[in-house]
């Protein structure tokens, strides 16, 4: 009877210090004190930043779902007349297809199972859009 009441008690006291803990770690935190700088290595100063905003990627394709069936249309736009590569992986990252479209080509993906799927395109090398879509 004794062991249960110090291991209650004990427990209770643990509890507190946490939750005492972790209101003390909000206030800290929301509080705007200046950060101390932080030298990169001896002698070395802090890595230049950059103002320049990346550039925004126009999505190179349009992609939308067919209400009636359970299947996906994918409109490739005008890519300055280069081929895209549309690639549809499973949320583990397996392949499921893979199109080669130029401007304005029309794809309807049919087949695909219920579930969540990832999709990339490329044109060449460089990554233009990517995204993910649902097939209930």
């Amino acid at each position: 009877m004794k062991i249960k009441s110090v291991l209650n008690r004990n427990t209770s006291a643990l509890m507190l210090s946490m939750s005492v803990g972790l209101m003390l770690a909000q206030v800290s935190f929301a509080t705007n004190l200046p950060v101390k700088k932080i030298n990169w290595l001896p002698g070395e100063e802090e890595p230049a930043k950059s103002n320049a905003t990346p550039p925004k990627k126009k999505g190179s394709v349009k992609i939308y779902p067919d209400v009636a069936s359970r299947s996906m249309h994918i409109v490739a736009k005008k890519n300055e007349g280069k081929q895209i590569d549309f690639f549809v992986f499973d949320l583990e990252g397996t392949l499921i297809h893979n199109y080669k479209l130029k401007g304005k080509d029309h794809v309807k993906i049919t087949g695909l199972a219920k579930g969540s799927y990832v999709y990339r395109v490329f044109c060449g090398d460089e990554e233009t859009a990517s995204g993910n879509f649902e097939i209930r």
